[in-house]
């Protein structure tokens, strides 16, 4: 009867290919979930209900593919990104109107790093022979349940500015603007410190007039400006005889300037448009920059949701061999046919083991929270979640690829879109140190003016009457100065800074900091060459280990048949076959580790060779259809 106890033990724990010799694995996994038989739902709640929770009746079964789907169209720092586009398109629309362009928000956030299996050793040995009995694989720990570090989201910025560049030599004003003023000026002399024995009769006259303007105001791209305008200066300020009505007789004028130094020239004054124009792309590739760091990381948090699953069920059925074992030595204890040490044996046996199933889930469920915040983040602030159950199983990585090293670093160079958008940073700089030393040179400006009702000058004439008798003035015609006229004006005019040392040192400076994006992007590009060969090597380092992995299970199951036969020979004890079951387990878990850091290197590789989105079938165009061509309007 306990010899059939024990076999029934070792038979539940080894389902078919499990004990079985299996030859050393190069290029493909033996998946675990082949070798354990899935885990049902009710055996997957049976935990969250022994600990108080609620167990989801319905799990959401998921994909890879669909948790992608989900993060496109569910993830908060997606849409984040989403909505900076709107701004770059603002921001664009502002400087076409002269105005300078808004900052841009160079943030990537990174998904967290999640939970995933504690690293144990494949075999550790304390005597110079491999015999099952030197075989130390207890490497269980009891760490806090939480740590904050793994379900924190971190953020870095793309931006290779140090500072931000000077405004420049300003730019004209685009938009169209009409002005004006309307109103009512009363003269009321009555209070005049003049005596009245020395007061004319247009010092005493008491006049109501009107004063009405308006103005057209529009600059150019060249730096040119035009003012065209209407008003009643004339009339208003200088007539003898009030009107009620604006504009009776009205005066025309207009004005035009343009620049021949400072603040000249087309490349000059659409500057601005065009570091909009870029920022609008940089906006963009950065959107797409950090699609690929949540597809990686959903991939990433997937791959360990798929590991922790397959933990769990090697835990379980590793916890159930126990179980039984601890039964049937307390059928035989009570039988008299075994010593009270072996139970207690079993009995600790049985504690580690729960020990290692509890780590195990909860490290699952963390899992499953920081996966859904990724995924779905406002689904976590609903009563009751549904538990994320992974469909897709652990397969090997798609070979490396067949281009040499430095192929691989050209193409991410090309590919890349957080390069791409540091050489458009470069762009713009250069674009505002041209604006600088713009702002350097002197101002030396054309200028031409007329008016169709002008004086030459305005203070000739006091307001209320003739300038010399002090009469006021009854001509039937406004008048300004001792007569109305047309005048017409054309000259030059100069500023010319005896001292720069404000417009010197902001040049100067921003030629620093251009400097300083030069470099940094000289850095980011041997950064992503450093990437590269690491990713290279760290996916070759992932492969060797799964395989040793896979090598080492394989000695274990080897190792395990072995202490059956010893059982049916009287050579061993049950105890002893249900520990070599434990390690195992153990062998198991390790291998799940190594097969999600294999499949986690070839995330790493292709998003250090910028491959993310087109591996997954994500249409990287529509991305790059929302950049504008940078070019002068």
């Amino acid at each position: 009867m306990r010899i059939f106890l024990v076999f029934l033990a070792v038979g539940f724990v080894c389902t078919p290919g499990t004990c079985q010799s299996t030859s050393h694995t190069a290029e493909t996994f033996r998946i675990t979930a082949d070798r354990t038989e899935r885990s049902s739902p009710a055996r997957l709640s049976s935990y969250w209900e022994a600990v108080g929770q609620d167990a989801s009746p319905d799990p959401m079964r998921l994909s890879l593919q669909q948790a992608i789907q989900m993060a496109l169209e569910r993830n908060l720092d997606i849409r984040l990104e989403e909505v900076d586009q709107s701004v770059a398109s603002f921001s664009l629309t502002r400087t076409q109107g002269g105005a300078t362009p808004r900052a841009i928000n160079f943030n990537i956030a990174e998904t967290p790093t999640g939970e995933a299996i504690a690293s144990v050793p494949l075999l550790a040995t304390t005597s110079p022979t491999l015999s099952p009995y030197g075989i130390e694989p207890s490497t269980i720990t009891i760490p806090s349940s939480y740590d904050a570090a793994h379900v924190l989201q971190p953020y870095r910025s793309l931006s290779i500015a140090t500072a931000p560049f000077s405004s420049g030599a300003p730019v004209a004003a685009f938009d169209l603007n009409l002005q004006g003023q309307f109103g009512w000026i009363r003269r009321d002399p009555s209070n005049s410190l003049v005596t009245s024995s020395s007061a004319t009769a247009a010092d005493t006259t008491v006049t109501n007039n009107t004063l009405g303007s308006t103005t057209l105001l529009k600059g150019f791209s060249s730096g040119a400006s035009i003012q065209l305008g209407i008003n009643d200066a004339v009339w208003s300020l200088y007539g003898g005889r009030s009107s009620a009505v604006p504009f009776s007789h009205p005066n025309a004028y207009g004005l035009i300037s343009q620049p021949l130094l400072r603040g000249a020239g087309r490349k000059n004054n659409t500057r601005y448009i065009a570091i909009a124009k870029t920022n609008k792309n940089i906006a963009a590739a950065i959107l797409e920059e950090q699609t690929i760091a949540i597809v990686a990381g959903v991939e990433g948090l997937y791959y360990d949701l798929v590991s922790l699953q397959n933990s769990v069920k090697v835990q379980q059925k590793a916890l159930d061999a126990a179980n039984q074992l601890l039964n049937d030595d307390r059928q035989q204890l009570a039988l008299g046919r075994l010593p009270p040490i072996e139970v207690m044996r079993a009995e600790a046996l049985v504690a580690a083991i729960q020990l290692a199933l509890v780590q195990a889930n909860s490290l699952l469920e963390q899992q499953e929270i920081v996966l859904r915040s990724v995924i779905d983040p406002q689904s976590l602030t609903e009563a009751m979640l549904s538990h994320l159950v992974a469909t897709d199983e652990l397969s090997p990585p798609s070979q490396l690829p067949a281009a040499s090293i430095p192929e691989l670093i050209r193409h991410a160079l090309e590919q890349r879109p957080d390069l791409e958008q540091s050489r458009m940073q470069v762009t713009n700089g250069e674009r505002a140190v041209a604006g600088s030393a713009n702002a350097r040179l002197p101002e030396l400006d054309l200028y031409g003016s007329f008016q169709s009702r002008g004086v030459v000058s305005t203070n000739l004439v006091p307001v209320g009457g003739d300038p010399l008798s002090g009469a006021p003035v009854y001509d039937p015609l406004p008048t300004g100065g001792l007569r109305a006229a047309q005048l017409f004006q054309a000259g030059m005019q100069f500023k010319l800074p005896v001292q720069n040392r404000v417009a010197e040192a902001d040049l100067g400076a921003d030629r620093a900091q251009l400097r300083q994006q030069r470099l940094r992007l000289t850095q980011m590009e041997a950064q992503a060459a450093a990437e590269i060969r690491n990713a290279v090597i760290g996916w070759n380092a992932a492969k060797q280990a799964a395989q040793a992995a896979a090598s080492a299970r394989s000695l274990q199951e080897q190792l395990l048949s072995a202490e059956v036969e010893k059982f049916r020979a009287g050579f061993s004890t049950n105890f002893a076959v249900i520990q070599q079951q434990a390690y195992l387990a153990q062998a198991e878990t390790t291998e799940i580790a190594a097969q999600a850091t294999w499949k986690k290197a070839g995330v790493q590789l292709d998003r250090a060779l910028g491959d993310t989105l087109q591996r997954h079938g994500i249409d990287v165009g529509d991305l790059r259809r929302n950049r504008v061509p940078v070019s002068l309007p």
